[in-house]
């Protein structure tokens, strides 16, 4: 009965695979950015090449497969432990004088049921700031909070195989705009797979999030999609004795929000743009320049990630990566170096990471203050 289950969880994870879905958006022309802010000190001093990990509650928000593998209780022997995290980074430093009151935050859990897999939950809470209100003179009438985003995940995962893992997500979305505000829902899937690669084990990892209709504050024809993307990554174990383990982590992800372009609307923007160009554009070059459908997965498009981790008898952990997003290639505000310190005591996780300030927040500072996150952990 209970292998039957696991098949019905397959089938229903390959259904919502191909449930209908928009077909607008892009990176940086969807809705509730806070689907795209990930999280966890750990993965960010890894490049955020967290798609194949396991074991961490903070997989959950990159790929819900991850929590299957939770790593043995201190406290219940032989049984798997139960974690619970929070997370906090301070946003101004990236937008300067601009960006006070700017936070990004969550709270997670996860609880192994034994043999019935292992259930979480996860609120992400985005604080957007304020703005100072004034007429047509420059004194400040009041400074107005510009509200606070949240998104509830719901989480489930459970090992399918020995090798095979699958997860899957379910999110409330709510987002503020001024005093409107709007809603939404969406799924995450997603799978790991243990490659049989003995000399140097290696988990595959794959992920599709924000499966969803869009967001809308006035009406659902003027709807904002979700961020939706495909993520693809691998953890490898390089090395590993008693005292100590190195791994190396990666990850691509394919933003796949615009499966399709409107053939009207195409033949408008391609007419107007072309007004303006002495080499004309094609239509299958503005397709791809916009990564409509399969476009999505040139390399340009691509956000890619690298990162190593390296664990001193499981106690003290170093970490550095790399991330490069796709978009327009500013110096220090699309691709960053990042690294990171991990420290175990008993039943505590603490990590922190650090990277220089990729904002605007640097020009305006003439310094490099950067940007600290930190996670701290209860695994018991």
């Amino acid at each position: 009965m209970y292998f039957s289950m696991r098949k019905t969880f397959i089938l229903l994870l390959w259904l919502a695979v191909f449930l209908p879905v928009t077909a607008l958006a892009g990176p940086g022309r969807t809705g509730a950015q806070i689907l795209n802010l990930g999280g966890g000190a750990r993965a960010r001093a890894l490049g955020d090449a967290f798609y194949a990990v396991s074991g961490d509650v903070t997989t959950s928000l990159w790929n819900p497969s991850g929590l299957a593998d939770m790593p043995e209780s201190k406290l219940r022997s032989g049984k798997k432990a139960a974690q619970a995290s929070m997370f906090y980074t301070d946003r101004t430093a990236i937008f300067g004088e601009a960006g006070e009151g700017l936070y990004y935050t969550f709270l997670s859990g996860a609880m192994p049921l034994g043999d019935f897999g292992t259930i979480g939950a996860t609120l992400q809470m985005e604080g957007q700031g304020t703005i100072a209100v004034t007429t047509d003179s420059p004194d400040i009438l009041r400074e107005e909070n510009l509200g606070t985003n949240f998104a509830l995940t719901f989480s489930y995962a459970d090992r399918i195989t020995d090798s095979l893992s699958a997860g899957i997500n379910g999110k409330i979305i709510r987002m503020v705009l001024g005093r409107e505000n709007g809603n939404s829902y969406a799924l995450d899937l997603g799978m790991q797979y243990r490659i049989p690669f003995d000399l140097m084990p290696t988990t595959l990892g794959v992920a599709i999030q924000n499966i969803g209709p869009g967001i809308s504050f006035i009406d659902e024809n003027q709807a904002d999609p979700l961020p939706r993307f495909l993520r693809i990554g691998t953890a490898t174990s390089l090395y590993r004795d008693n005292y100590n383990h190195l791994r190396l982590v990666s990850g691509i992800t394919a933003y796949i929000d615009k499966l399709a372009e409107d053939k009207d609307e195409l033949a408008v923007d391609l007419e107007r743009l072309n007004a303006e160009r002495e080499e004309k554009l094609t239509r299958e070059q503005l397709l791809s320049d916009r990564g409509v459908g399969i476009r999505a997965f040139e390399w340009r498009h691509l956000q890619k990630n690298l990162g190593l981790e390296y664990w001193l008898g499981d106690i003290f952990a170093i970490r550095v990566g790399c991330k490069v997003e796709p978009g327009i290639n500013l110096p220090n505000l699309t691709d960053y170096l990042t690294g990171g310190i991990g420290v175990k005591l008993f039943l505590f996780n603490l990590d922190l990471s650090y990277r220089a300030n990729p904002g605007p927040g640097r020009a305006s500072s003439g310094t490099i203050p950067g940007l600290i996150e930190v996670t701290g952990i209860i695994i018991f």
